[in-house]
């Protein structure tokens, strides 16, 4: 009778343990984390791979406002105003690039709306499509994964093109 206690005892817990939730996904999200504030880029990769950043990329940063506003602070290499000075990178020219963004339900995708920059000047946008790989209360993980230049939110998914593999950029941020 011992035996079968025991080996009903170590059935029991291999089913418990080959039950454990499958609901998770593989994007690392706390649950009270948001995306709403800044942050400074740390690194990028593309294709996987990693770019070296230059002095002054390691300035570079974005801002997501609550009002579903972005601000990239990205290095100004055409001389646009306005001009932004980033603590610790004086000698380096930033500016912003504002863009309109969406989050999905679930806070797993963000939609980057560049308006007017699509196929048809003026009256198509251009949206990429990021996945929200890593989302904490420290660090931001993105990646492009997809690109539409045709229509606008309504009919970005039906419009997008995934972006090769080998192409795709993620950015990884922190605060």
């Amino acid at each position: 009778m011992k035996k079968f206690n025991l080996l009903l005892g170590i059935i029991i817990c291999a089913i418990i343990l080959s039950c454990s939730s499958d609901d998770s996904n593989d994007n690392q999200q706390e649950e009270n984390a948001t995306i709403f504030g800044e942050w400074k880029l740390t690194s990028k990769l593309r294709g996987g791979n990693s770019i070296q950043l230059e002095e002054c990329e390691q300035g570079e940063g974005v801002i997501f406002l609550e009002s579903f506003i972005a601000n990239f602070i990205s290095v100004d290499e055409i001389g646009t105003e306005p001009d932004i000075v980033q603590e610790g990178f004086e000698n380096c020219d930033f500016r912003y690039a504002t863009y309109n963004f969406v989050l999905d339900q679930n806070n797993e995708i963000l939609y980057r709306i560049v308006e007017g920059e699509g196929n048809i000047e003026g009256s198509d946008d251009s949206i990429t499509t990021f996945e929200i790989e890593v989302l904490t209360a420290q660090d931001l993980r993105i990646k492009s994964i997809a690109q539409s230049n045709t229509g606008s939110m309504d009919d970005v998914e039906m419009n997008s093109v995934d972006i090769p593999t080998n192409e795709q950029f993620t950015l990884i941020y922190t605060r």
